[in-house]
């Protein structure tokens, strides 16, 4: 050890000692301060969840709020207005908006047919053979205030025919199938 002392020059020991020295100081700052460090990004961390939650509990009443408006529309597209009427009143129910819409929609509804219809898993099915009489833009005016007002019906089957002879705006024999389902517990 001392040969090896011996050749190496006052300065060239300097520096070994003044670079151990500046490991050691290296060595003791990063176990001092990575703790510390550790910590602080730990705390920013709950810092931000924190801000995250007060902002998410804003945006998570939002979020209810139009879960809750989309259940209700799909109870409405579901059932219509008719979601507390007793199952033996749907078809009167079903029947009577039939009519108003035909009466606002100039089509004349000639008959319609309460059909008894298949248990779908946990929904009763109520088929209705309905005849309609009318023009083809009312009849698209029929069906389409159906969709709106009984969105909850299904059209299963549809036929039309010609009654007249008019090529311009022909009047119409339409026979339709439409399925209305309501939950049965």
């Amino acid at each position: 050890m001392q040969e090896v002392l011996q050749k190496i020059s006052l300065r060239e020991l300097r520096l070994i000692l003044a670079g151990l020295g500046a490991v050691l100081v290296v060595a003791l700052a990063v176990s001092l301060l990575v703790p510390e460090i550790k910590k602080l990004v730990a705390a920013q961390k709950d810092v931000d969840v924190l801000q995250a939650a007060s902002q998410d509990s804003a945006e998570l009443e939002q979020h209810m709020q139009e879960q809750d408006r989309q259940i209700e529309d799909l109870r409405f597209r579901l059932y219509g207005d008719m979601a507390d009427l007793p199952l033996k009143q749907v078809e009167a129910y079903i029947i009577g908006r039939l009519q108003e819409i035909s009466w606002g929609t100039r089509v004349d509804l000639v008959s319609v047919e309460p059909v008894a219809g298949e248990r779908v898993q946990i929904f009763q099915e109520m088929l209705f053979n309905v005849e309609l009489v009318g023009r083809y833009d009312d009849l698209y005016r029929w069906l389409w205030d159906v969709r709106n007002e009984l969105g909850y019906v299904v059209i299963k089957e549809y036929g039309l025919t010609r009654e007249d002879d008019d090529d311009d705006d022909p009047l119409l024999l339409a026979n339709l199938s439409l399925a209305s389902y309501k939950a049965v517990q």
